[in-house]
């Protein structure tokens, strides 16, 4: 029994070094390897199914305080919001278990992205009375966006590069509030906030507003230009439709959600 023991003993000894050896030469890699840093500036707009001063006035903590008399005056709505985004990712490229090697078409991207607070916003305004009345639910948003593409290259050099996949952010917001602008009648396709500050038109009322959510899901694609070794200058895009969540309970369906930007990448 003892000699067992002797020889089980050496066998590991003297196997150790062996196995050590062979890890080394064929190292376990890992199933994502990281391929591209991105970075974007553009703007984003989202379209509602409708908006109604009602609907708008669920965005305030206390909807009393926006009660106004609106007789005599005509409602102009848009569901439209638009505002400016900053965007930062990591592109992620799948090991092949077949090859061995990371797949060069194929890539997750994670990243954060930063809106400058868009403006849903109803008016009530009467020319002849040169009045308006303006009401605005304002918001930053800041989101974590994850899609998965698929990638390829033409041109002389594949100079040109090329992606669409599919994707889903979630985002939350802060400094929310209620603005009231109480003015001159302002032309359609003006913007209230034109106006000067005077004694007919004072300086917007603020007021506090609940908490928003958005969860929305989309398609990203975008072309971008071989620069040098490893920078790629370009347009991304993106294409697709969300919820925005209100509070605990309400939610506005967006038919459309898109986003468009001059894109930065670095490749790894």
């Amino acid at each position: 029994m003892k000699r067992i023991y002797i020889y089980l003993f050496l066998t590991i000894i003297f196997s150790t070094p062996i196995i050590a050896q062979t890890s080394s030469l064929h190292p376990i890699k890992k199933k994502w390897q990281r391929s591209e840093i991105n970075f974007g500036i553009g703007v984003n707009w989202n379209t509602f199914q409708s908006m109604t001063l009602d609907e708008l006035l669920i965005f305030a903590k206390d909807p009393d305080q926006l009660k106004r008399d609106l007789q005599g005056l005509e409602e102009e709505a848009t569901p439209n919001t638009a505002g400016a985004d900053l965007r930062v990712s990591w592109s992620f490229s799948p090991l092949n278990s077949v090859s061995g090697n990371y797949k060069t078409n194929q890539a997750l991207q994670v990243g954060i992205v930063l809106n400058t607070p868009k403006e849903a916003m109803v008016s009530y305004k009467n020319q002849d009375l040169d009045t308006s009345i303006v009401f605005c639910n304002i918001h930053w948003e800041l989101g974590l966006n994850a899609a998965y593409v698929f990638k390829g290259t033409w041109g002389k050099r594949d100079r040109w590069h090329w992606y669409i996949g599919a994707g889903a952010n979630a985002g939350f917001t802060f400094g929310n509030n209620m603005m009231l602008v109480n003015g001159k009648y302002f032309e359609p396709g003006e913007h209230p906030s034109t106006q000067p500050v005077d004694d007919v038109s004072p300086e917007p009322e603020m007021y506090k507003a609940k908490s928003v959510s958005y969860t929305r899901v989309f398609i990203p694609y975008g072309i971008h230009y071989k620069m040098g070794k490893r920078v790629l200058l370009g347009l991304d895009m993106s294409k697709g439709i969300g919820w925005q969540r209100v509070g605990k309970d309400h939610v506005n369906y967006m038919k459309k959600s898109s986003g468009f930007a001059l894109g930065l990448k670095y490749l790894l």
